[in-house]
C-alpha cells in the first residue's frame, strides 16, 4: 500500500506524514486537573469509600480502625464551612461517611479486643 491509501491513524513514523493523530496538541480531561480544589461532593464520597473499605477490613488488626478514623476525618472535611462547593443548608454532607466510620472504628475495636487475649 501506498502511503495516500493508508489512514492517517494508521501510518507509522517512518513514512513521512506529519498529519497524524500524534501531532495534534493533547488535552487532558477535566477530572485530571490537579490544580482544581476538591470539592465538598468528592470529600463525602471519598469518606464513604474509607467508611465502608474500614468496615470490610476490620478484621485486619487496626486497618479498619485506621481507615475509619480517616472516613470520619474526610467527612467532617466536607461538612466544613470553607470546603469549595460547600451548601450552607445541606447538612447531609458526608453524614453517611461519619457513620461508616465509626462503624469501621466500633468493628475494629471489638474484634481486636475479642482477638489479642488468644494470641
Amino acid at each position: 500500500m501506498t502511503a495516500s491509501t493508508i489512514p492517517p491513524h494508521e501510518q507509522s513514523d517512518n513514512t513521512g506524514n506529519t498529519d497524524n493523530t500524534e501531532s495534534r496538541p493533547h488535552t487532558s480531561p477535566d477530572w485530571w486537573d490537579h490544580h482544581r480544589p476538591i470539592n465538598s461532593d468528592e470529600y463525602s464520597d471519598m469518606a464513604l469509600m474509607l467508611g465502608a473499605l474500614s468496615i470490610l477490613t476490620f478484621w485486619m488488626f487496626g486497618l479498619g480502625i485506621l481507615l475509619g478514623a480517616a472516613a470520619i476525618g474526610t467527612a467532617l472535611a466536607a461538612r466544613r464551612p470553607d470546603t469549595p462547593g460547600h451548601d450552607p443548608g445541606d447538612s447531609s454532607a458526608g453524614i453517611v461517611g461519619i457513620l461508616t466510620g465509626i462503624a469501621g472504628v466500633a468493628f475494629g475495636i471489638v474484634f481486636l479486643t475479642a482477638a489479642l487475649p488468644h494470641l
